[in-house]
């Protein structure tokens, strides 16, 4: 069984997640509620769940405050938020484990597989500061991004991405100071995540930094910081020229 406490100072909040779990997910065993940072806390202390259902916003202050009192964070973390677009695509940079206020189902009963797949730690205080500086930007541009790989994950500036090349199933990070990471996602996921973040797809194998572009050749290659090039696919060229010009 996998004991959870739900954490929301509202009421029918905490009645949504706790039914939908009775009824969907039998495997979750609810040992405590809480309305407030407070009050969360304490439930916490006394009862060492291995998942919480944290809200973000409550009256005596943030979900983020009751994570700042461990010194180490040993239980799962799925977020529930009525946050903006800008601060969703904070969680996501941030890989974490949310769901949008009004809870749907089937979000419910995925964030709670990935919990059951992903093994015993707790969550990391990295990705818990990461999360906390791109929400605070307030901005569609994110100042840092959690990698997944095979040893855990690894923490990027956005900034000092210069380009994401597929290696089949993952994606090659290449970063300044001749730096590489590999991810365990693939290519078309980080396309989706960074598409408003100045980067751009110029080829079905290559996502590049638009910050880091210094030019382009006619046999189709793209210039980048450091000596790096990608190739330009004849179907992203238009756009392309047109980003990089601003014609």
């Amino acid at each position: 069984m996998i004991r959870a406490v739900v954490i929301d100072d509202e009421k029918l909040a905490r009645d949504v997640i706790c039914n939908y779990l009775a009824e969907y997910c039998p495997d979750v065993e609810i040992v405590a509620e809480a309305s407030s940072v407070k009050t969360g806390y304490a439930a916490i202390q006394k009862t060492t769940p291995d998942l919480i259902f944290l809200d973000v916003e409550m009256p005596d202050g943030q979900g983020f405050d009751i994570l700042n009192m461990f010194e180490k964070i040993d239980f799962k973390i799925i977020f529930v938020t009525a946050y903006s677009e800008y601060a969703i695509k904070a969680f996501r940079f941030s890989a974490v484990d949310y769901l949008l206020k009004p809870v749907k189902i089937d979000e419910l009963v995925d964030a709670v597989a990935r919990v059951r797949s992903a093994g015993p730690a707790g969550i990391n205080t990295e990705i818990i500061n990461s999360l906390l500086n791109n929400l605070r930007s307030n901005s569609p541009r994110q100042s840092t991004l959690i990698i997944p790989n095979i040893k855990g994950f690894e923490v990027l500036r956005v900034s000092e991405i210069i380009m994401c090349q597929a290696d089949g199933y993952c994606t090659n990070f290449h970063l300044s100071g001749s730096r590489k990471v590999v991810s365990s996602k693939n290519l078309k996921h980080f396309d989706g995540l960074l598409e408003d973040q100045n980067f751009l797809r110029v080829h079905h194998s290559y996502l590049v930094n638009l910050d880091h572009v210094t030019g382009y050749t006619r046999q189709g290659e793209i210039l980048l910081s450091e000596g790096l090039k990608a190739f330009l696919g004849d179907s992203y060229k238009t756009e392309f020229v047109r980003r990089f010009t601003g014609k």
